[in-house]
């Protein structure tokens, strides 16, 4: 699945869980599942053919990352009848060529330990594997959130954490088996005792629920392998908290911060995607396969002026020329584009657009790969 697919299936799966008005986590506990989307795909809902290629490429994701832990080691975690299992057990790690951390799971403890029950719970995989790390981007640009992503991995068929609620937002993305999931309909009620109308519904793949933060809910495995992604978030990464927690302080009241405002102050922080663009910035090289996308984890500002463009991205002001104004917008969508697709979709001559790429390369706006 290329970039711009998991960018295209991150849309769909938000439309999905949002209401016609809210993007989670403003629309609630709300749950999409691609059989119970209308035949002709209204209401954003993916069809069921993505839908299943988006599953399929997140849980050869998952497969990857449990064959090279390597030096991210310490992201796994087995825990079994709620406590964490030592992790010589079950992992061998040794230290070789350059103090580098060489680590492999150990497959008969490992699995006897998931078919009595335990969890392999592996934390920020988007580290781990590309798949997840694009879909980790997409839910992050979409949302102007921050992001981050974990795996579970159970075949039992108790809960690992009991009622619980987390001070984060999720999304929950079921890639392989069921997974019974018990969720509150109190947002932000926090309680021990889930309400009688609960949400109570077991997740197959495909199907991806959104749980705002403050809201309890309970987990259980159906006694099956399965698979499930969270996707953990935080929409404007603090900043409205940080700003009412300002004005509090100074004993000022405070309006909601507006939400242009908030999205001016995420172009502003310096966050950067993963990604190099080694090639195109030193030899400034754009190939066929190149694949391109903007540099910043968050939306940039773009603002015309009487002589030209003013792009405000990762705590910068960039000055383009106005006729870029296009192509500029196209690359600030944040999806990952070939150079055969971005030269279709420019307005710009192929060489200008070279020009274009190249600069953004070297000046650290644009991540030019391959």
């Amino acid at each position: 699945m290329s970039g711009f697919e998991v960018f295209a299936y991150a849309q769909h799966l938000l439309a999905a869980l949002g209401g016609p008005d809210a993007l989670p986590p403003a629309s609630g506990v709300r749950l999409y599942s691609p059989a119970e989307s209308p035949a002709d795909g209204s209401a954003g809902s993916p069809a069921a053919g993505p839908a299943s290629a988006g599953t399929d490429a997140l849980l050869a994701g998952v497969w990857s990352a449990l064959a090279r832990p390597g030096a991210l080691a310490t992201n796994f975690r087995l825990v079994e009848s709620g406590r964490q299992v030592d992790r010589s057990r079950w992992m061998r790690s040794r230290v070789g060529d350059g103090e580098v951390l060489h680590t492999t799971l150990v497959p008969a403890y490992l699995h006897s330990a998931i078919e009595r029950g335990a969890t392999l719970v592996i934390s920020h995989i988007e580290a781990l594997d590309e798949r997840v790390m694009l879909l980790c981007e997409a839910i992050e640009y979409q949302l102007h959130a921050r992001a981050w992503v974990n795996c579970y991995i159970t075949a039992g068929d108790a809960s690992a954490f009991d009622v619980h609620s987390d001070d984060h937002d999720a999304l929950i993305l079921q890639l392989l088996g069921r997974k019974h999931w018990q969720v509150d309909t109190r947002v932000g009620a926090r309680s021990r005792d889930l309400a009688p109308d609960s949400l109570d519904r077991v997740l197959e793949p495909g199907m991806c629920l959104s749980v705002p933060r403050d809201t309890a809910h309970c987990v259980s495995g159906t006694g099956e392998l399965t698979v499930h992604l969270t996707i953990g978030y935080e929409p404007f990464a603090d900043l409205r908290e940080e700003a009412l927690a300002a004005h509090e302080l100074l004993g000022t009241s405070a309006a909601e911060p507006d939400l242009e405002w908030l999205a001016t102050r995420l172009a502003m922080r310096p966050d950067r995607r993963a990604g190099a663009s080694l090639r195109s910035a030193l030899t400034g090289e754009v190939g066929e396969s190149t694949r391109i996308r903007w540099a910043s984890r968050f939306p940039p500002k773009i603002r015309p002026t009487d002589d030209g463009l003013v792009v405000i991205t990762m705590g910068r002001r960039i000055r383009l020329d106005r006729r870029l104004e296009a192509t500029i917008g196209l690359l600030s969508r944040g999806s990952a584009l070939t150079w055969h697709d971005l030269a279709a979709q420019s307005d710009l001559s192929a060489a200008d657009l070279r020009d274009l790429v190249r600069f953004g390369a070297r000046n650290d706006f644009l991540i030019c790969e391959g």
